[in-house]
């Protein structure tokens, strides 16, 4: 356990949600979905609950404030045929862009290049001078820009799989202020005729600036237009150029200026009603404290303390927010510390001393910055232990591919190291290894001592996924380069926003080649909002993880004493995947022997972390099991709510046999345990287990 004081325990958080509606309910960007049956994760997998679906998580369904956005997009700027994505940075629409045309380059090798145009449409603010208004734009960004990948509809999938692989589309806040911006200026969307005729599809960096100038909005601000009456909003206009768009959008497919605002201020309330959020003015202060949190030097509220004189809970001596790097999500992090360490190795291919101009000079002059094309100069990256579901894929679908060690044991660790020594000295040398500690869903933990030995040794850069077990209970930052975490998940705990993080060990031998490319390609793109709800939620996250280590312990204790495992050979319950359980000697090795914060008056190190999955002996009994929960029950981890599902079913339905030769069998339920009073979720569980039972 953590030095924290518990946090008061209560009930069972958003029990027997209907299917397909919000976790947590009536929270219009929540980030997790009820699929309370089996049989409803069946039926998702196979498409048979769309209607059904509210919301989902936000790069697997995409949000419908994105989809009605994308949407108002398609009837402005698309040719007939042509779908749409939208993104905050030209960055991310060129990589999308890259994303598609390299992997239908893969499929069809002799196809000559599809055609993929980008459009710029900027959004410009300007307050009133007879309002108090707090508008969103005017107090983050002097400009809201909205780039939009236009493809053919017929290769919608490849880019859904860029918005899935990656999380660098655009947040369903940033949605829903573009929508409520063009509502109160419908003639801004009135299609804009042809633009494919200067679009310069075919060059890379290129696109098409578009927008319109001198228009008025009656409103805006993201759920405050209460206050904001008198706020003009302008479009800036680029450029433009016409072609034959799709008909205009109906009337009806949109909701009027009052209805959208009545809506969103009803879920401002609901979002807001168990604090305050910062005023957009401090937004930038907002990302300076999740920075400081993050690094360890700030635990609670916003401090004026400058970094230089904090002093970081992290067990690496100098790290400060400057060695942080906020992302639209965990994913986002994990996708950019890999073209990160692509980048770096690229650049030191050039010679010459790696600086930020330099990188950027390198980055800038190369034909396949996003490494999607290849031939590839670069070695591979491996992948150790097995994964969330997405990083493999990055790792895999970007760059020359890598080397997966998926059961992630110290048997795997032998054959790495056999692997390393026997790199043929012509070839490129393996660059990265990433991993997780403990890994999602086995929750088992790497080695991390004996992988730096061999990084040194070999000469490669560790990235560290720490989400599972966080930052409060694990220090794995002296044994990485890089390590990332999903900051939707415990840091948040709200299941109401996303974010991620990538913190630079400053004392790693690459750090320095690293920063310089970081500090050439890095532009923050979480949208301004969402860094507020962020900053909020995570005010008090050391006290929410001394409960939700106790809780996720004792229910872990109760599950494995009464497993096979355990000695108890007609138990329905094969095993308790649970750190204290699983490669515990590894896990301990990076356990905090030190509070992590003086919260408190008994000093108490490192919990176990709140994740936990059950294997049983039979699909019949696990689906019992999993119907006789009450908890929440859905995607993602880290909630203040205990929220269960069956991981292998959600997460690889189309390669179980795959997964269960990885030994993640799909008789599994993951179960993340939350801040609930913890003899209610031992009742609940104790119920649940009497079910499974009978089945025996």
């Amino acid at each position: 356990m953590v030095d924290a004081m518990i946090a008061p325990s209560v009930p069972l958080l958003y029990p027997n949600v209907p299917t397909g509606e919000s976790i947590p309910p009536n929270v219009s960007h929540a980030v997790s979905v009820s699929l309370p049956r089996w049989q409803d994760i069946v039926d998702y997998e196979e498409g048979r609950l769309t209607d059904a679906m509210q919301t989902g998580y936000p790069r697997f369904f995409i949000h419908r404030s994105i989809q009605k956005l994308a949407k108002m997009m398609c009837n402005k700027f698309a040719r007939p045929g042509e779908d749409c994505m939208l993104f905050p940075s030209s960055t991310n629409a060129s990589q999308c862009r890259d994303f598609i045309r390299g992997m239908e380059a893969r499929r069809e090798p002799a196809s000559p290049p599809l055609s993929v145009r980008i459009v710029r449409f900027s959004l410009m603010a300007q307050k009133s001078q007879d309002s108090m208004s707090d508008c969103v734009c005017t107090h983050s960004d002097s400009c809201i820009r909205l780039y939009i990948v236009l493809f053919p509809a017929q290769v919608f999938g490849l880019a859904k799989q860029f918005w899935q692989h990656t999380g660098v589309g655009i947040s369903s806040r940033m949605a829903e202020e573009c929508i409520r911006i063009l509502n109160h200026n419908e003639s801004l969307l009135t299609p804009c005729g042809d633009l494919g005729a200067k679009t310069l599809s075919g060059r890379r960096g290129s696109h098409t600036p578009c927008g319109a100038s001198g228009v008025s909005a009656r409103g805006g601000g993201f759920g405050r237009s209460r206050y904001s009456r008198g706020v003009d909003n302008l479009w800036a206009s680029d450029s433009a150029s016409s072609s034959p768009v799709r008909t205009e959008m109906s009337s009806s497919s949109m909701a009027t200026p009052d209805e959208e605002e009545l809506t969103i201020e009803q879920s401002v309330y609901v979002e807001e009603r168990f604090g305050r959020n910062l005023p957009f003015e401090l937004a930038k202060d907002a990302r300076v404290a999740l920075r400081r949190r993050i690094a360890g030097t700030l635990v609670g509220d916003m401090a004026d303390e400058p970094a230089d004189r904090a002093v970081s809970a992290r067990q690496v001596k100098g790290i400060t927010e400057e060695d942080v790097f906020l992302f639209p999500c965990g994913m986002s992090s994990i996708f950019h510390a890999h073209l990160t360490i692509m980048q770096e190795r690229a650049c030191l291919q050039r010679g010459g001393p790696l600086t930020a101009e330099s990188c950027a000079k390198t980055v800038g002059s190369m034909k396949d910055p996003s490494f999607m094309y290849g031939p590839y100069t670069i070695g591979k990256s491996v992948c150790f232990g097995f994964p969330y579901t997405d990083t493999l894929k990055v790792l895999q679908k970007w760059g020359p591919g890598c080397h997966f060690f998926g059961h992630g044991t110290d048997a795997d660790l032998d054959q790495l190291e056999q692997l390393l020594a026997s790199q043929p000295a012509d070839e490129p040398r393996i660059h990265a290894l990433f991993c997780e500690f403990p890994s999602n869903p086995l929750l088992r933990s790497p080695d991390l001592e004996r992988i730096r030995r061999l990084a040194d040794q070999y000469d490669f850069c560790v990235v560290i996924d720490e989400t599972v077990g966080n930052f409060v209970n694990v220090e794995v930052l002296p044994y990485a380069d890089i390590v990332v975490s999903s900051l939707t998940k415990v840091f948040s705990g709200e299941c109401n926003v996303m974010g991620g993080s990538l913190v630079l060990n400053p004392a790693g031998r690459h750090a320095a080649s690293l920063r310089a490319v970081l500090s050439a390609n890095y532009a923050d793109t979480q949208w301004v909002e969402d860094a507020i709800f962020l900053e909020r939620n995570s005010r008090e996250f050391v006290t929410r993880i001394a409960q939700i280590d106790h809780n996720a312990e004792t229910v872990s204790d109760f599950c494995h004493a009464r497993s096979r495992a355990a000695g108890c050979k007609d138990s329905m319950i094969q095993a308790v995947y649970y750190p204290k359980y699983i490669t515990r000697e590894h896990y301990d090795a990076c356990r905090r022997k030190q509070p992590y914060t003086s919260i408190g008056a008994t000093a108490r190190q490192g919990g176990y972390g709140g994740l936990l999955s059950l294997e049983f002996t039979t699909r019949e009994a696990a689906q019992v099991f999993y119907d006789n929960l009450t908890c929440a029950k859905g995607p993602s981890l880290g909630t203040n709510c205990t929220l269960a599902c069956p991981y292998t079913l959600l997460a690889h339905y189309a390669e179980l046999d795959w997964a269960a030769g990885m030994d993640v069998s799909t008789n599994l339920v993951r179960v993340s345990v939350g801040v609930e009073d913890t003899q209610a979720l031992l009742g609940d569980f104790a119920s649940a287990l009497a079910a499974a039972e009978a089945t025996r």
